[in-house]
């Protein structure tokens, strides 16, 4: 019964390992395509901004929508011991088998 319950601590330590790999992974491509959407609107962005002022509601938009993606990706990035609760243990501190 012994070996039982070591063989089951042992997998519930590698579930646990492979969902806090999973979390980093997903709030790691979050945060690269954050990246990746500031670079693309850093070179339109005084076109944009100074069609959205002359009236272009569609430059508007489309300028709010890229500011807030980012904002989301940064955003999650930071808090991402909060959005994914299987990252807020260090690694330090799981028991190992």
């Amino acid at each position: 019964m012994n070996t039982n319950i070591k063989w089951l601590d042992t997998w519930r330590v590698r579930v646990a390992r492979v969902k806090r790999g999973v979390g980093l992974v997903i709030s790691g491509l979050l945060l690269v395509v954050g990246i990746l959407l500031s670079v693309a609107l850093l070179p339109e962005l005084p076109g944009l901004v100074s069609v959205a002022l002359a009236g272009d509601g569609e430059a508007a938009r489309t300028l709010f929508v890229c500011v807030a993606g980012i904002a989301v990706c940064v955003l999650q990035w930071l808090w991402r011991a909060a959005i994914y609760p299987e990252l807020r243990r260090a690694t330090s501190q799981e028991e190992t088998p």
